[in-house]
């Protein structure tokens, strides 16, 4: 008996449309801090260096616990606006899906109503959107690809419109205005910074701590130490992590905080395991 192809590859090649993206495995949580560590051991050297050398004129004071103060507010403030455009991110991939099964529920209505109708074409029409959807946004196609996918589903819906004559239909055009919506604001998500002038402020800010807490001394050096390292550590930590979730769309390997796509995948599934015919593979 010959084998049997998978589900996804056999669904795939009956439609015309891409195979479903390879979703990448989730980032170990510790390796953001782990690009970190060789950081804070240069900066632990350089400390021991301006110990040695005697240059730490500097104690902690009410002046330096303000620039500790104004660094955690500025970090904070950003730190906040980048998670809030990082759940918008996340919000416009669900929204996208809800959109096509908006349009896949009218597709099934009309099918329903007029079982003699070809409504396949205009399911294939949604699997194929997805698939290019995950393969631009994993910077694998052009967005001129997602363009014409769009421009093709409009071509479907007029076509299933005049065929089938029902005004219901008329309703997928809503729903395909905001796909191109979504699509553009997933672009600007992708290709601009969160607040530019707010990373400035917040680099000179951490540059200010990190002179800081290599010229602050105390009595105790290893004290000194222990918490100038531990405060670098926390500070490079959030800075990395307010840059990594501020593109969340990346997919090059380098993010640990990356927009799960799977779900696109998942729903591309189910759209072609039902709109695809069932295979039969010979013995």
């Amino acid at each position: 008996m010959g084998s049997l192809p998978s589900v996804e590859a056999a669904t795939a090649a009956v439609s015309g449309s891409p195979p479903p993206l390879p979703v990448s495995a989730p980032a170990p949580k510790w390796r953001l801090f782990l690009k970190v560590l060789p950081l804070t051991g240069l900066f632990a050297l350089a400390k021991f260096g301006v110990h040695g050398l005697g240059l730490e004129p500097w104690e902690f004071d009410s002046l330096t616990g303000s620039l500790f103060g104004a660094s955690t507010f500025v970090l904070a403030f950003v730190l906040s606006g980048t998670l809030a455009a990082y759940n918008a991110s996340e919000d416009m991939v669900v929204q996208f899906i809800n959109a096509i099964e908006s349009i896949d529920d009218i597709n099934n209505y009309v099918a329903r109503l007029q079982p003699s109708l070809e409504t396949t074409r205009l399911t294939s029409c949604l699997a194929n959107l997805l698939g290019q959807l995950a393969q631009w946004l994993a910077n694998r196609v052009g967005f001129e690809v997602i363009d014409a996918s769009l421009a093709d589903l409009n071509q479907s819906l007029a076509d299933l419109r005049q065929n089938s004559g029902d005004s219901v239909v008329d309703r997928g055009l809503p729903e395909l205005a905001r796909m191109r919506i979504l699509v553009n604001r997933m672009a600007s998500n992708r290709d601009s910074d969160f607040l530019g002038p707010a990373y400035a402020m917040l680099e000179i800010f951490l540059v200010g701590a990190v002179v800081a807490l290599l010229l602050i001394g105390a009595e105790r050096f290893s004290e000194n130490m222990v918490v100038s390292c531990f405060l670098f550590t926390s500070f490079t930590y959030l800075l990395l992590l307010i840059r990594d979730l501020d593109n969340p769309f990346q997919y090059d390997g380098s993010s640990c905080v990356d927009v799960d796509l799977s779900v696109l995948n998942s729903c591309r599934q189910r759209l072609l395991a039902r709109g695809v015919p069932r295979l039969i593979v010979p013995d």
